[in-house]
């Protein structure tokens, strides 16, 4: 398994996995390269499941395993601000 150093990567949360009763127990980060990050449990994964549908910025570490998923360990995140377009009203 190769962990990289710090990284910074911007995008979505989204849920991942679900228990048996349809509860969020698993997000990712989806980005605009078309990159999907499964957040590691930890207690930020805890306090990102509150920003689900939201944008990000997180900076953790990145790992890769064998299996070709993509992994990070949010050490750090900033919600950031949503924008509205007036036109048309919608979130961009």
């Amino acid at each position: 398994m190769k962990r990289t150093q710090n990284s910074d990567i911007t995008g979505i949360i989204m849920p991942n996995n679900w228990d048996n009763k349809g509860k969020v127990i698993q997000i990712a980060i989806y980005t605009n390269k078309e990159e999907v990050y499964i957040v590691e449990a930890n207690p930020l994964e805890q306090e990102l499941l509150n920003h689900i549908n939201r944008r990000v910025e997180v900076r953790g570490k990145k790992k890769k395993p064998a299996n070709g998923n993509r992994y990070i360990a949010v050490q750090t995140y900033v919600v950031l601000e949503e924008m509205v377009d007036d036109e048309n009203g919608m979130i961009i």
